[in-house]
């Protein structure tokens, strides 16, 4: 059997792994399951999804003004009848 601390080592360093699912079902099951009786490992995987959702939302691509995305085209059309 694997001693705590070798399981919160394990999913320390799976962390963003778990959070991307990019891991087997047992390896994210064995997780799960670590997660829902250790406190500490479950604040820290918490931790890390706040943080990864406030930079996704931050950097999420947001849409030009339709004034600027005018003038964009004004000039491309008008750079375009110059060629």
């Amino acid at each position: 059997m694997v001693d705590l601390s070798q399981m919160c080592a394990f999913v320390m360093m799976r962390i963003n792994a778990f959070l991307d699912h990019e891991l087997d079902e047992d390896t994210a099951d064995a997780i799960r399951v670590h997660l829902s009786t250790c406190e500490e490992c479950f604040d820290e995987v918490e931790i890390w999804s706040t943080i990864r959702s406030a930079v996704q939302h931050a950097y999420s691509p947001s849409k030009a003004p339709p004034d600027l995305i005018d003038k964009v085209t004004s000039r491309i059309k008008a750079a375009e009848e110059h060629l």
